[in-house]
């Protein structure tokens, strides 16, 4: 197995993977998570479809009233509402993030803003399948954001709540902290119109709750219940550097409910962040799927499908960074390493194949793969080829890196 790639496929890294949570930002980069083995199983520029102020507290259009059902029990209602949970995949220029979101509708997508801060390209993954989005709106004074996806997803529509639930109600968060998969952690309510100073502003009007919430929880609800949203999570307490436990917030039901009103009729998206770089032709985005039945296949996925979107999106220096060190070492800098992408674009991908144990730190990720490229920069003058990579993947303690690429299944054939 080659441990550097050929020219050609030199384009296989992508933007480091952050995790997001907290309005103030995501956590940047390699070594930003407390992880040590695998896991197991943000500002626009200013735009005239962006919001600049609070949604108004006005009476919701669609919010569910607050009459509870049948009650369930809380398996059940995560049998019934997991599927309409999503993982936030953005692209930024010089790094990535990821956080979560919830449907609302076939293709809208709610989540926190500051996880699709300075998006150059976002992707969500719904189970194994991924769908590529953009921005509807978004308010960075409340936190609030809503994307459309490209195409339907069949998944749970949540419910919000038209009103707050008391202090003391039993509540749940819902989301993938720390890039692990889908999670459920339960509290209660701790107090109603709750603020919290996260530097540059003050948010107000939170539900406060003790159910743990950690980095990658951002614009996940958080449920009650009957599986009504009562929030959307958005913050977590920090004072002085120090983490306090038991401390979280979530922007209220209504509130969104009356952002999501405004926004969704909408058919003018936010402009992504420019790279500097011609994006790719098209929308420069690209379906991933994962048919591989390996714990990690998954997880590997969340480095590819950042690292694809890099490229189509000409965030060279952010896909860079997932290159192991010794992989780095033999292209020199970012900057030689894109000189080789040429017109290269990843159009669709597929991980068909991961072996290795599951808890190892070195893994063989094997991905059927489709480009488009001008004849000068294509095996063959091929302007549009068929790939089967073998990607060495190296986990650092906090994320897949890629250690290499090979072909063992034979050049790429014409489209």
């Amino acid at each position: 197995m080659s441990s550097t790639p050929s020219p050609f496929i030199r384009c296989v890294v992508v933007a480091a993977l952050s995790l997001c949570l907290g309005a103030t930002g995501c956590t940047a980069g390699p070594g930003s998570s407390p992880q040590t083995s695998p896991p197991t199983t943000s500002e626009q520029p200013s735009s005239p479809t962006e919001s600049a102020s609070p949604p108004s507290q006005e009476p919701v259009t669609g919010a569910s009233t607050s009459t509870a059902p049948t009650p369930k029990t809380w398996p059940e209602v995560v049998a019934q509402v997991q599927p309409g949970v999503g993982q936030f995949y953005v692209t930024r220029c010089n790094a990535g993030a990821t956080g979560t979101g919830f449907l609302i509708g076939p293709d809208l997508v709610v989540t926190a803003a500051h996880v699709v801060r300075e998006a150059s390209a976002i992707s969500i993954a719904f189970g194994r399948t991924s769908v590529n989005a953009t921005v509807l709106g978004k308010n960075d004074v409340a936190d609030i954001a809503l994307v459309r996806t490209d195409s339907p997803v069949q998944g749970h529509q949540f419910q919000l709540r038209s009103s707050e639930p008391p202090v003391g109600s039993d509540v749940a968060a819902l989301g993938f902290p720390l890039g692990h998969p889908f999670t459920l952690t339960r509290g209660t309510v701790s107090a109603l119109d709750a603020e919290q100073d996260i530097g540059d502003r003050i948010l107000q009007n939170l539900i406060q709750t003790d159910a743990a919430v950690n980095h990658g929880n951002s614009g996940g609800p958080l449920i009650t219940q009957d599986g009504q949203v009562a929030g959307v999570v958005v913050t977590i307490e920090i004072r002085d550097n120090v983490r306090a436990e038991g401390i979280a917030y979530a922007v209220t039901a209504p509130r969104v409910a009356t952002a999501v009103n405004e926004w969704k009729s909408r058919s003018t998206p936010v402009a992504f962040k420019d790279c500097g770089n011609a994006p790719a032709p098209g929308s420069g985005f690209f379906p991933l799927t994962v048919s591989a039945n390996h714990d990690q296949a998954r997880n590997i996925g969340q480095s590819l499908i950042l690292h694809g979107q890099g490229i189509n999106q000409g965030a060279y220096t952010s896909a860079f960074k997932l290159l192991t060190p010794e992989l780095q070492a033999t292209f020199g800098d970012a900057t030689k390493w894109s000189a080789d992408l040429g017109s290269s674009y990843w159009t669709k991908a597929e991980i068909f194949n991961v072996t290795g144990t599951p808890s190892a730190d070195d893994l063989d990720a094997d991905v059927n793969l489709q480009t488009i490229q001008d004849a000068a920069h294509g095996p063959n003058a091929q302007t549009c080829s068929n790939w089967k990579i073998r990607y060495s993947m190296h986990w650092d303690g906090t994320v897949w890196l890629i250690a290499g690429t090979s072909l063992p299944f034979g050049e790429p054939t014409a489209c």
